[in-house]
């Protein structure tokens, strides 16, 4: 239960933070401010459920809630205050969430730089692909907008998927023992083989194939065909990601 909790807590937050770091791509000039409000809107709603999470174990004075304490007042700002052109002060609030919440995970992985490295990239490799999709949505609202933060957004992606199937690929030579035949490691033989396989196959494979044909539909400037691969993409790296960190806060596995 209590990894379950950790878990559920961790993936609220890294949604919001993972999100609210890609919100510069978009010049707000070009969307409007209302595109950034969406943005502070998921940001701001998954935080405060993490928050309350973070308060079944936590208390309301531990550094951990101070950091969610200021991302959320970061958050909320932002969305009464920025206006079309970005303000010196929205970029200060824009660096001070991020500030924020890079200390909670530090925090949360107690200080350990491999496991807080290995965190951030899993936060990172989800908020690029969710902020993508959701960037995707507002086409609709200004069709003439650019498709390089799109593509940007895509960079980003495969900048973290190299990162993470190293880790995988470091973490199942290392770890061995969790992958041979009637291990008792873990959940066994047959649930280590099977996270590990939709790890990849779903974390990976997939993701890989539908990135690349996501760009190519970008490049040819059909975006709600993009879009429609955007949020089937976002579908594999929540479940994805949530194995990974499962592996991770049950097992201490970086796969």
């Amino acid at each position: 239960m209590a990894t379950v909790l950790m878990l559920t807590e961790f993936f609220l937050m890294a949604l919001a933070f993972g999100v609210g770091a890609f919100s510069f791509l978009a010049d707000t000039r070009e969307t409007g401010a209302g595109f950034l409000r969406i943005v502070m809107s998921i940001c701001g709603g998954s935080s405060l459920i993490a928050l309350i999470l973070h308060l079944t174990y936590g208390t309301f004075t531990d550094p951990q809630s101070f950091m969610y304490y200021i991302a959320l007042l970061c958050f909320v700002l932002i969305y009464f205050f920025h206006q079309d052109k970005k303000s010196p002060l929205m970029w200060v609030l824009f660096a001070v969430h991020n500030i924020a919440f890079t200390l909670l995970v530090f925090l949360i992985n107690n200080s350990n730089w491999e496991q807080f490295f290995f965190a951030l990239t899993s936060i990172l490799f989800l908020g690029s692909v969710t902020y993508a999709m959701v960037m995707g949505h507002w086409y609709l609202v200004t069709p003439k907008l650019s498709e390089k933060p799109l593509k940007i957004a895509l960079y980003f992606t495969w900048a973290f998927f190299i990162i993470k199937v190293g880790f995988t690929v470091i973490s199942y030579l290392e770890a061995g023992d969790f992958f041979t035949v009637n291990t008792m490691a873990g959940g066994g033989y047959a649930f280590n083989w099977m996270m590990l396989a939709m790890r990849v196959g779903w974390g990976y494979v997939v993701l890989g194939i539908m990135s690349y044909f996501a760009y190519k539909l970008i490049a040819m400037r059909s975006i709600q065909s993009a879009t429609g691969m955007l949020y089937a993409m976002t579908f594999f790296v929540f479940v994805s990601e949530l194995i990974s960190n499962y592996m991770f806060f049950e097992y201490g596995l970086y796969i």
